[in-house]
């Protein structure tokens, strides 16, 4: 099951990284809270974490 979900995963972002830039799914990938109000302890994964942990997991360079 976890292997699908990195692969659904994985592929979603391949989408979202050809998409062009006007896109708004690729502006939530890339965008960033001005301020937030976030309760102490050990912060949520953001989305672009979550990416990188899969990649990691397949080896896939993130280098090119």
């Amino acid at each position: 099951m976890e292997d699908l979900l990195i692969r659904k995963n994985l592929r979603w972002t391949g989408h979202l990284i050809i998409m062009s830039s006007d896109r708004l799914p690729k502006h939530i990938l890339y965008s960033q809270l001005s301020s937030c109000n976030r309760k102490s302890g050990r912060p949520r994964l953001q989305s672009t974490d979550t990416i990188k942990r899969n990649l990691k997991l397949r080896d896939i360079k993130t280098d090119s």
